[in-house]
């Protein structure tokens, strides 16, 4: 059941986060454009090449906790059962679908309350992307799955990015032109 729930969230909550990423795109296309904010140039090819390994990082770890973790049996980090990562893959879906509109209201109004928000969402998926490759890191039981260091690769990567990269580096040189 809470495997199935899992498949369930991201179905929908995956597939929300990028309808929002591909709705907001076409619907404010100039503003799409300035999502980059003063990031350098230089480093955008290597922003967008790690949203794609990240994002293959994701499916690596998802598979892992949907094919070698027992939900009855699970208590990450000693203490959290298989609902609390439920909440965890929420705490990351839920404002990375909030994202980009978050991103436009406030490029529109320059409202500071606005931005703070924006900054809020990504260091929320940030903190809880690092909750995340702590989860997956605990699923180690011995060396018969050969999903486990790939999927402990994949958070690691995932977590970089939306911690360091997004959360970091995207918000610090938004404003810098």
């Amino acid at each position: 059941m809470q495997k199935l729930l899992l498949i369930f969230i991201n179905v929908i909550f995956g597939s929300l986060v990028l309808l929002s990423y591909y709705k907001g795109v076409n619907r404010e296309p100039e503003l799409s454009l300035k999502l980059w904010g003063g990031v350098p140039k230089v480093l955008q090819p290597y922003i967008v090449a790690s949203m794609f390994i990240s994002a293959l990082g994701y499916f690596l770890f998802t598979s892992n906790f949907l094919i070698n973790v027992n939900p009855s049996e699970v208590k990450f980090l000693g203490r959290f059962n298989y609902w609390f990562l439920l909440i965890v893959y929420l705490l990351i879906l839920i404002p990375s679908a909030l994202w980009i509109e978050l991103s436009f209201s406030y490029m529109k109004s320059g409202d500071i309350n606005t931005w703070y928000y924006v900054v809020a969402v990504l260091y929320c998926v940030g903190f809880f992307s690092v909750l995340l490759l702590l989860f997956t890191v605990d699923t180690y039981v011995d060396n018969s799955s050969k999903l486990y260091l790939p999927s402990v690769i994949g958070a690691a990567l995932f977590a970089f990015h939306t911690l360091f990269l997004d959360g970091l580096i995207w918000t610090f040189f938004f404003h810098k032109n």
